[in-house]
């Protein structure tokens, strides 16, 4: 009993182990700019309730959300500095609300004379329009260009009937998005920020990953030259491609600010307005990025949440500090929060945005404004998102040779069950480990045997069959399932496949033994996806690798360095990464498209536990996450 005794208690350290999550979409998801249909299933069944209920009143009460509201269309919208002239300006701007605004009434009701309206609005444009001039005509093209790519999108999406969406989706594609996805980065940030919004908008609208991937480029560009972080050095970024590439350069741009802190912004000491602008643009972006699995808020949440609690501490009466704009700022900050704050502190958790989360729940409900609309209705509270969707079963194996299993959920990166531990153990010493489904396991020996495991229950205790042996001769240092029909094991730097055709597989139901190629040599190995695998190297290399056959795969590098602590790499499918650390911890990793062979996307998520991971051996279930 001095012997199990540790054990035990490490054992129940695993208890409060987890693990999982993430994925991109191989095509676009729609409705997805935006708003998508959960998101609205769920203000749908909270109409009655507040702070819903008095943002769903406001919609309703107001002159864009009534039946007889009339479109002003025209072939040139002329828009001067600040829309003077306005020669259209405001009417486009109003008519692309008031489409969206019948649109979500549409939806929310499934009464089809709001889905009518917005479709005549919609309609009445694409009939004419032809062109922006002036000098405000790219703001105006993001400003009408968001709310039409959502109204359109809603539409076409979840009403059967709109004849002329074809035309509408023409304009976007040539009246606005030319001029969107151009950027302007000699601008007040707030421009490009809001262009891009419009531009992600009507992409996705349009099945255009192209002009997808630009606008989130350009998005990742803007943001750090837009939110300063302490980490970009002693001054901000620079826009790219911007004329303002010096330090004294940067300085005019930020509007003559020198003390630059966590959360300032490229406009703070313009006003709070614009400033407001251009974070709830930012928070748009990464809002429809989600949708389409591409998580946009794990690069930008430490500097929306430093930048949001920033600016509503001083909105709310905080002292302004003399080295701030000269000690005087102005404080017209709007209800431009809603998005941003949902995500951070309702998805992600976080509790140390306390002026924020008192702004808004202080201007609720928001209305319109330009391209801000009835964001309170559509996000406030909202836990619905475009991330990972699937649970993420884990087994591991203790030193004594006991079996673990532990539930994840996708979406939230939470442990949902277990860690549940066998009082039986497997009676070897295992070698090597992969997971075929939510209760067969495969495990080899030292030597060479190869041995299947039929769990029987894991819900309130974990129990098995005994360990089936299949066979010999299988001395492979790792093993990994692809979740489909691939079992790939490597020895001595050798890689091989085997196929397996039946889900509790006797010997005859695993052929194909084709050695793929020397050269992996890997200290850890995953599956990731239908022939890809992952693996690490002592150096720290994370490499990925896409299999054809005997000779032909490509090779891809995602990480140089850094990896070589991890002694196990799991993955649940759909771009999720555990390393398990040899001190015991667990880091959770996104990449956002796993299939792409790039590293640029792929981004740490934190720490799952900073210990208790004791086992020897873990293998997620694949394929179980999308």
């Amino acid at each position: 009993m001095r012997l199990v005794r540790p054990l035990v208690a490490a054992v129940l350290v695993v208890a409060a182990l987890s693990v999982p999550q993430p994925a991109q979409a191989a095509v676009f998801k729609h409705p997805g700019v935006l708003v998508s249909r959960a998101q609205l299933d769920f203000v749908r069944a909270n109409l009655g309730n507040e702070p819903w209920k008095s943002a769903w009143n406001a919609l309703q009460r107001h002159r864009f959300a009534q039946l007889s509201y009339t479109a002003h269309p025209r072939d040139e919208v002329n828009c001067g500095p600040s829309s003077n002239p306005d020669n259209g300006c405001s009417d486009e701007r109003e008519d692309a609300m008031a489409a969206y605004t019948h649109a979500l009434q549409w939806y929310l009701t499934k009464d089809s004379r709001y889905a009518k309206k917005a479709i005549q609005i919609m309609d009445a444009w694409s009939a004419m329009i032809i062109k922006h001039t002036g000098d405000n005509a790219p703001l105006q093209t993001g400003w009408a260009g968001a709310n039409f790519s959502r109204a359109a999108e809603l539409i076409k999406h979840t009403y059967t009937g709109w004849t002329q969406a074809g035309r509408f989706a023409g304009k976007l594609r040539t009246v606005y998005l030319p001029t969107l996805i151009a950027g302007r980065p000699d601008n007040n940030g707030n421009w490009e920020l809001i262009m891009t919004d419009a531009a992600i908008g009507i992409a996705v609208h349009l099945d255009d990953r192209a002009s997808f991937d630009r606008a989130i480029a350009t998005w990742r560009g803007r943001l750090p030259a837009y939110i300063y972080l302490k980490t970009d050095g002693s001054y901000p970024k620079a826009p790219p491609n911007s004329k303002y590439d010096t330090k004294a350069e940067i300085i005019e741009y930020w509007h003559g600010q020198t003390t630059f802190v966590d959360g300032l912004t490229q406009e703070t000491c313009r006003d709070f307005w614009h400033t407001g602008w251009g974070l709830a643009a930012i928070s748009h972006v990464a809002e429809t990025a989600g949708h389409q699995g591409v998580d946009l808020y794990a690069v930008a949440k430490h500097r929306l949440r430093r930048a949001m609690d920033f600016h509503a501490r001083l909105q709310l009466g905080g002292t302004v500090p003399s080295w701030l704009c000269g000690g005087k700022v102005t404080k017209d900050l709007g209800k431009h929060f809603e998005v941003g704050f949902n995500a951070l502190h309702h998805r992600l958790g976080y509790d140390d945005v306390p002026y924020a989360k008192q702004w808004v729940e202080k201007s609720r409900p928001d209305g319109v404004s330009h391209f801000l609309g009835w964001e309170t209705l559509t996000h406030a509270q909202n836990p619905h998102f475009g991330g990972p969707k699937g649970v993420t079963s884990v087994y591991g194996v203790l030193p004594n040779g006991q079996l673990t299993y532990t539930t994840i959920d996708a979406a939230t990166g939470k442990r949902t069950h277990g860690a549940v531990v066998s009082t039986a153990t497997l009676g070897f010493t295992p070698k090597a480990m992969a997971t075929l489904n939510s209760n067969t396991i495969l495990l080899t020996d030292a030597n060479g045997k190869l041995y299947r495991v039929d769990v029987q229950s894991n819900r309130d205790s974990l129990t098995f069959n005994p360990p089936f042996l299949l066979g010999s001769g299988y001395t492979h240092d790792l093993l990994a399932y692809d979740g489909t029909s691939h079992l790939f094991g490597i020895e001595n730097g050798t890689l091989h496949r085997y196929t397996i055709t039946a889900a509790k597989p006797a010997l005859a139901d695993i052929t194909g033994n084709i050695a793929i190629g020397s050269g992996f040599t890997l200290k850890t190995l995953t599956a990731t996806g239908d022939d890809w695998i992952l693996g690490t190297t002592a150096g720290g290399q994370l490499i990925s690798y896409n299999i054809s056959g005997a000779g032909i795969w490509k090779r891809y590098q995602l990480r140089d360095s850094t990896w070589q602590n991890f002694d196990h790499l799991l993955s649940p499918g759909g771009g999720v990464y555990f390393g398990h650390h040899r001190d015991n911890s667990m880091y959770h990793y996104r990449d956002v498209n796993p299939y792409d062979g790039r590293g640029d996307d792929l981004t740490g998520r934190g720490t799952v536990d900073v210990g208790g991971w004791v086992q020897t051996l873990l293998s997620a279930q694949p394929a179980t996450v999308t």
